[in-house]
């Protein structure tokens, strides 16, 4: 079944399809039908436009027309997953083609742009008419266009994704592709209104997120049980950061979210087995679309944003893109702030089909705070004196605060030599630098009231560098088709950190006296920490036939990292631990969207220090099995996946039971689970997002052995998610839009000996919107229930809320050319 989106980034871009400029200019009747229904406009700050939807017209009201056909390329193999939209003003159905490359569409008569989208071919774009004749029939041929990468990659249009740039670095569809892959579109961050990382995941099969409770500074999260917040984030297939939690992207600056599951060493070289996280940063594109935003909410949020863009020349080779956001805010924790200042301006230069060069860059600030420790007693359990306000401060104002600046710049070029070999380049250099102080509570005195407390500080600069060389060909050997990858990458990082600690006086927790001194921290810690990286990796994907393909790669790493102690003057210790990692899968495609799939992969991930002896640790390992099915049905835009993991991480530290200042590498983890993952839009207008995650993560080597079978800490058992979104069409309600979530997050245990067991939670979510000619107006809740829970209590002394009800109203104003405000 087909579907109506009228999500804001499909809504907008409908109205804006390509016609000529000189077209515009020449033809009256054109600029006629342009300014009268909205199709046509012309370039952002007065450059002529390549603009105009041809005219169309719709009669809601008339019985619908079903129009079908298969998608194929110039060799007559079927293209799965291309984007097939009717098009008519505001009006836009949409559906993609499935596993036979066939699709359906239905849509009241009328006259409509046919528009057909596929990652790695040219665009069509043709009129159609739909008649009270009956189905009609339509097959298409799509020609070869740019190579797809990462590099040229655009938003994906709607709420259901069918491929991704991240899994295998070459866009493979989803249903192809032998590992598990959850898309977060640009059309579901809009519709939710993420704010944040965590967010953004929350409805993700396999993600915990928020894992240390409500913290405005970092988003937190863990993939299939391994903690991914500093290996495992990736900026546009590029390592973000090194090891170190420092940065913070904002989402309005993402057009999607790919969540690889499993060891993704082989093409990303160090990283923990539980999978990445790549984050798709928004890309000038070849129409004209602004957008203003004004925001208000909880905790007294005020924020504006902008996203404005278009093509600069007639031809849409040269295009530009800038982002930016205003936030004043504050948190559910007195004292806390939660202001940032953001821009994201970006440039593309396409001189012909054959070649691409588009330049990111991005500042922002932030002035936050730092989580609260709270002591177990009036929290997880029970307190004589009462139960401790979520809103409560256990640092000083005055001496509390965090400031983070970081900053970017990265270009992305891609090159394709005739039919066969492309060449890519993708470069980054990232600086983020925060400094902070926090009075954090330490305990509570005998008579469960008084809170001591310690001075503490933190400062950290981390510069990186990452650049990605590759060389793709597409080309067919008899009647076996293949997609081979070579590549050559490298990353640096240097993290300067200096911490610092000093006594502070206590307070009464329940009525805390902030009119006290804490004296300023002295540095016990100054570490200067250099480290690079060197891969390169070879990846085939065979399709031996239509049927049946099957991925083979590799990869070897060579790594190399300092400790340098600028504080003390000890000996600088050195690594250079090196691993060949890989991956070998399986998929068969079945005519009816089935697609069972198996593959075995590897990682590593290289540990910093020495033991006590003066002996470097070896570098972390973990493999992992996976089977599952995957479902893509007929005719229905809706994506299944059913999977089955089992992961093993080895040279997990853990204390020396001989010698208590050594640290010895004996400890195992086994995670296996399973995960159900479904996105759909039923029909007109609903959007459904499912999710279920059952993770039985053990520890299977340890010292002491009676830690042997117990959990690791903070990572839960049952994930369970449900949202749904439906937006009206027809009738009075035309462009109302209502949507809830429900999500469960399981028990977790706090410690390594699981004598902490938190228990289970429940939030609900809800959104509105309404849509109005060029306004959009939306109310979002997260947590709407406004349940206080506790998601983390690792002891007695520290444990942390969750996040509160949070209500945000959004006023939103878009347009196309600047010419319709000035």
């Amino acid at each position: 079944m087909q579907t109506v989106r009228r999500s804001v980034s499909s809504f907008w871009k409908a109205s804006f399809r390509p016609v000529s400029c000189s077209a515009m200019h020449e033809n009256k009747r054109l600029k006629l039908y342009a300014a009268t229904l909205g199709c046509g406009v012309l370039l952002a700050l007065g450059a002529p436009a390549r603009a105009a939807q041809t005219a169309c017209k719709v009669d809601r009201h008339a019985p619908a027309v079903r129009l079908s056909g298969t998608v194929t390329d110039q060799s007559n193999g079927v293209v799965i997953g291309a984007n097939v939209t009717l098009v008519c003003g505001d009006y836009h159905e949409q559906t993609q083609t499935t596993a036979d490359g066939s699709y359906s569409i239905s849509a009241p008569q009328g006259s409509y742009t046919l528009e057909v989208k596929s990652p790695g071919y040219q665009a069509i774009h043709e009129p159609v008419r739909l008649s009270e004749a009956g189905a009609q029939l339509k097959n298409l041929k799509l020609q070869v266009g740019t190579a797809v990468s990462i590099v040229s990659v655009t938003a994906p249009t709607g709420y259901v994704a069918t491929s991704s740039t991240t899994a295998t670095k070459t866009g493979l569809p989803l249903i192809e592709t032998p590992q598990t892959i959850s898309v977060i579109t640009g059309d579901q961050l809009v519709q939710r209104d993420v704010q944040s990382m965590n967010q953004a995941l929350n409805y993700t099969a396999g993600v915990g997120t928020a894992t240390y409770g409500a913290d405005p500074r970092f988003d937190w999260f863990n993939i299939r049980g391994f903690d991914e917040s500093t290996y495992g984030m990736y900026r546009d297939n590029l390592r973000w950061q090194s090891g170190q939690v420092e940065g913070e992207i904002e989402p309005y600056d993402l057009q999607e979210i790919d969540v690889i599951k499993g060891p993704s060493s082989v093409l990303y070289g160090q990283n923990t087995p539980g999978g990445l996280v790549n984050l798709v940063t928004k890309r000038p594109e070849a129409y004209p679309s602004n957008e203003l935003i004004a925001q208000f909410g909880s905790f007294d949020r005020k924020q504006v944003q902008g996203d404005f863009g278009g093509p600069l020349d007639a031809n849409a080779h040269l295009r530009y893109r800038i982002v930016g956001l205003y936030r004043n805010s504050g948190t559910q924790v007195n004292y806390v702030p939660d202001d940032r200042d953001f821009i994201a301006p970006s440039f593309t230069w396409a001189p012909s089909s054959r070649t691409t060069l588009t330049i990111l860059t991005d500042y922002q600030h932030d002035n936050t705070g730092w989580s609260q420790f709270l002591p177990a007693q009036g929290t997880l359990y029970a307190n004589p004196n009462g139960k401790i306000p979520t809103d409560t401060f256990t640092g000083q104002p005055g001496f509390d605060f965090f400031h983070r600046q970081q900053w970017s710049l990265a270009y992305l070029f891609e090159h394709h030599f005739g039919k066969i070999w492309t060449f890519r380049q993708a470069f980054r250099y990232s600086r983020i630098a925060f400094d902070g102080n926090d009075a954090f509570g330490g305990g509570l005195a005998p008579d469960l009231k008084t809170l001591y407390r310690f001075g503490y500080s933190d400062a950290l600069t981390l510069g990186m560098y990452a650049v990605d060389n590759q060389a793709f060909a597409q080309f067919k050997t008899g009647k076996v088709q293949q997609s081979v990858l070579a590549g050559l990458d490298y990353s640096h990082a240097d993290a300067l950190q200096i911490s610092g600690f000093s006594a502070a006086p206590s307070i009464d927790i329940y009525k805390p006296d902030y009119h006290q001194t804490i004296a300023t921290p002295v540095p016990y810690l100054k570490t200067d920490q250099p480290s690079w990286q060197n891969g390169v990796y070879l990846q085939d994907l065979v399709k031996f036939t239509p049927k049946i393909i099957a991925t083979l790669s590799g990869r070897e790493d060579w790594t190399g990292m300092a400790t340098k102690d600028l504080l003390f003057g000890a000996p600088t210790t050195k690594q250079n631990p090196s691993r060949f990692t890989g991956r070998v899968g399986g998929t068969y495609l079945s005519s009816i969207g089935l697609a069972p799939y198996f593959s075995y992969s590897t990682s590593f991930l290289p540990t910093t220090g020495v033991n006590f002896y003066g002996q470097p640790f070896k570098p972390t390992t973990g493999n992992q099995y996976e089977g599952g099915l995957k479902y893509q049905p007929r005719h229905t835009n809706s994506f299944i996946t059913a999977s089955f993991y089992n992961i093993n991480e080895n040279n997990v530290q853990e204390p020396d039971p001989n010698n208590p200042n050594n640290t010895v590498q004996t400890g195992s983890v086994r995670s296996r689970g399973v995960e159900l993952e479904a996105v759909a839009s039923l029909m007109h207008g609903l959007d459904v997002h499912a999710s279920y995650s059952y993770d039985d993560e053990k520890v299977t080597k340890a010292v002491p052995a009676s830690e042997i079978g117990t959990r690791p800490v903070l990572i839960p058992k049952d994930l369970i998610s449900l949202h749904t979104h439906y937006t009206f069409s027809s009738g009075l309600l035309s462009g109302l839009g209502l949507g809830g979530g429900v999500r469960y997050t399981g028990t977790v245990a706090g410690d390594a000996a699981n004598t902490f067991i938190l228990p289970g939670y429940t939030l609900f979510d809800v959104s509105g919107q309404y849509y109005w000619k060029s306004m959009e107006f939306q109310v979002t809740g997260t947590n709407v229930g406004d349940k206080i829970y506790v998601p983390i209590c690792t002891s007695i002394s520290y444990c942390n809320y969750g996040s509160r009800r949070n209500v945000i109203g959004n006023v939103q104003y878009h347009w196309g050319s600047w010419r319709h405000i000035f």
